[in-house]
């Protein structure tokens, strides 16, 4: 009986794991193929939701690494990354994977990336390519695709950037993003059952709010997440607020949410699974901050995305997207803009997106399925 081939997904923040979803039931349901996850990071921290529950609501054969030190300087997330190095490769040699899969952007994926390589183990790496500005993620992304054997796009654009770097062709499949499955699907909480859940009265404004620190300017945390919040206190529009991931400065971030939390418009939530985040998507009039889950996400469910500074530079957006600094002013125009000019919401009702048709997770697991797994797929060579 042949043996099946084991891919092992490696997951450490909860806006990441959503995109596996779709290729882990996939893989689950193919009979020639196995899978495993290690969970790592914020997954695993009580701080930012225990969001290992929602992992294992979807998937199984989970393991666990703690690699997440409490605290938001920088040197922690520089020790984080050499703490997860040495947890992932006893896992790894544990678990003996043919293949790894990876996402993004992140150190903790930087971690994995580098006991895979030095093991020997084919890295299969998805959303290589893109650009953002949302600091050390930016460099991060390029390292892991160095890094990487096969280079699973978003989008063509994407594409084109990898084999410019140098990375074989044959290498590289643009397959859009997995986490659109799920929304062709619905598989998100019906209207009706997310404004009883999160208490929100229909016919009043409705925004949703996800704003990260960025790590080229982590000094600049707490005056940014201040000017949003002071736009915000002045609208007073019924507001769902979510904790920022795990990059440094995350507490400043947190310290301004919880500075306006008792105010009667506001609810602020460590962390919301992804199918109730998208029924509030769903709802709301609009969607603010600096998350990619407003440039790769919002769009489809036809929902205007303030985004505010820097961090998603440089990304490919659909027409929903309007661009702000972080400045008060700016940020309530832009929100009053999104919300009652009619001329801007017929536009964001016809934009398209350009992150694939929601059929990406099929393509992926025939790639994982077909994929020759052989001495030409370790050995990584320039193009010039």
């Amino acid at each position: 009986m042949r043996k099946k081939r084991h891919i092992c997904f490696f997951t450490g923040k909860r806006g990441g794991f959503n995109h596996l979803v779709p290729v882990i039931k996939l893989v689950a349901k193919d009979r020639s193929q196995s899978y495993s996850i290690i969970a790592s990071d914020m997954h695993l921290s009580k701080y930012f939701g225990n969001t290992l529950e929602e992992v294992e609501k979807w998937a199984s054969n989970i393991y666990s690494v703690e690699t997440l030190m409490h605290s938001d300087s920088k040197l922690s997330r520089a020790k984080s990354i050499g703490i997860g190095i040495l947890g992932v490769s006893e896992m790894l040699a544990a678990i003996r994977p043919d293949i790894v899969f990876v996402l993004g952007d992140r150190g903790e994926v930087l971690a994995v990336t580098i006991c895979a390589l030095e093991m020997n183990i084919p890295i299969v790496h998805l959303f290589g390519g893109d650009l953002t500005q949302g600091g050390v993620d930016e460099p991060v992304r390029h390292a892991i695709t160095k890094m990487a054997n096969i280079h699973l796009t978003s989008n063509q654009q994407s594409a084109d950037r990898i084999i410019k770097m140098g990375e074989e062709p044959w290498r590289v499949h643009v397959v859009g993003s997995p986490v659109l499955d799920l929304v062709r699907r619905s598989q998100f909480t019906p209207p009706d059952e997310i404004r009883k859940k999160f208490g929100l009265e229909s016919g009043k404004p409705c925004l949703l709010l996800l704003q990260h620190s960025v790590t080229w300017q982590v000094e600049e945390a707490e005056d940014q997440m201040h000017q949003t919040m002071e736009a915000i206190n002045e609208l007073c529009f019924q507001t769902i607020a979510v904790y920022p991931c795990s990059d440094p400065g995350y507490e400043s971030i947190i310290k301004v949410l919880r500075k306006y939390e008792g105010k009667p418009y506001l609810q602020v939530h460590r962390n919301i699974d992804f199918s109730d985040f998208w029924g509030l998507m769903n709802v709301a009039d609009v969607f603010i901050g600096n998350s990619s889950a407003g440039i790769m996400e919002a769009h489809s469910f036809k929902i205007p995305f303030v985004n505010i500074g820097i961090r998603q530079e440089g990304r490919l957006r659909a027409d929903n997207v309007l661009d702000v600094d972080h400045k008060k002013e700016k940020i309530i125009r832009a929100i009053q803009m999104a919300i009652f000019d009619e001329k801007f919401r017929k536009r964001v009702k016809k934009c398209v997106s350009p992150y694939g048709d929601g059929l990406a997770a099929e393509r992926i697991v025939s790639i994982l399925k077909t994929l020759e797994i052989n001495e030409r797929l370790l050995r990584k060579r320039m193009t010039y």
